[in-house]
């Protein structure tokens, strides 16, 4: 006689699978929330090599590094201070190939602008990407090189979007650590900050902050209408705010599809408007150069963009005195504005943001 081999039936089969399918919709959240959390420290870590390579600058030069360099005409960008920032990033062999002395789209520095470096990218975000430049070239009426490898965190302008060659006509209410910095004899010279400026205090004044490049969660907002997205004159999709360690400049108001290596928590950051340029804008503002002659964006048309990440409910920032901390999403319009500029003067609560 056969004994017959025990075997699940088919009621018990399904019950099989609906327990698996219920501990896998237990545990997947935990898992992204992990990932998440692991993504967040990652960045968090870059963030932190970042503010170190400032303060390596800093000792060595005697002052920060300029946010946005430029030559005699604030149009004509020089260069980024992340290129300042690659001898200290162990990023020796890039800071030799990459001619400081030229300005970046100098044919010389193609190969070093378009060459991805793993610390500017959040791993929450991107682990590549940047920014093609090869049809953008023929727009501007200039060669350019075809490639410029991206950044996902930017350098804190302050509370103010004036964009000039002179930091000083911002009042102190809303300057922040980083401007552009007018190229001189040793690199730059005007426009950048010392860390005895920091009278607000080091632990109290943003550094750098995420800004998340080529996300889809932070299309470009249209000028005429920040309820809608810009398109990209290239592909008809909606653009997407992007900036790059190595290229720089400012676009124009018929040019408003780009972001940059500087950020701000305000367009002007002093009453009776602040403009506030609330964390995570979704559509983003494009940063902007309108020429405004008052220095400090009296007439509100230059913009900068502002701190956004890919990490629910707020951003790291890396401080002047080289921590990182997170700041929550929904922190108040005043703290904000406060923690973003050197020599305010304002009186911040403690910790909690």
């Amino acid at each position: 006689m056969t004994r017959r081999r025990p075997a699940f039936t088919l009621v018990e089969l399904l019950v099989v699978i609906a327990i698996v399918g219920v501990l896998i919709g237990l545990l997947l959240p935990a898992v992204q929330q992990v990932r998440g959390a692991a993504a967040r420290s990652a960045c968090a870590n870059s963030l932190k090599q970042l503010a170190l390579a400032a303060h390596a600058h800093h000792d060595a030069r005697g002052r920060l590094p300029g946010g946005v360099i430029v030559s005699a005409d604030v149009n004509d960008g020089w260069a980024t201070g992340f290129t300042e920032l690659l001898p200290h990033l162990e990023q020796q062999n890039l800071g030799r190939l990459y001619r400081f002395d030229l300005v970046w789209y100098d044919p010389a520095n193609y190969a070093a602008v378009g060459t991805p470096v793993k610390v500017f990218y959040c791993p929450a975000n991107r682990a590549a990407g940047g920014l093609d430049l090869s049809p953008v070239g023929p727009m501007w009426g200039c060669e350019l090189p075809p490639f410029a490898a991206g950044v996902d965190y930017a350098f804190c302008k302050g509370a103010n979007a004036g964009i000039g060659t002179d930091p000083a006509r911002i009042p102190a209410a809303a300057r922040g650590p980083f401007a552009v910095a007018l190229k001189g004899a040793d690199g730059t010279s005007a426009g950048t900050t010392r860390l005895t400026d920091i009278a607000d205090g080091t632990s109290n004044t943003f550094a750098l902050g995420e800004a998340a490049g080529g996300s889809v969660r932070f299309p470009v907002r249209d000028l005429k209408d920040p309820t809608k997205t810009a398109a990209d004159p290239f592909t008809g999709q909606p653009a997407l705010l992007e900036q790059s360690w190595g290229a720089t400049g400012f676009g124009d108001r018929s040019h408003p599809w780009y972001a940059g290596v500087l950020a701000v928590t305000a367009q002007f950051g002093l009453p009776p408007d602040f403009a506030d340029e609330p964390m995570n804008r979704s559509p983003g503002t494009p940063t902007v150069y309108s020429s405004d002659s008052s220095g400090y964006n009296r007439s509100g048309r230059d913009l900068v963009s502002g701190f956004r990440g890919p990490h629910p409910g707020g951003c790291n920032f890396a401080f002047c005195d080289g921590s990182v901390r997170w700041v929550r999403e929904g922190i108040d319009p005043a703290t904000y504005r406060g923690l973003s500029t050197h020599a305010g003067g304002e009186v911040l609560p403690a910790g909690g943001w």
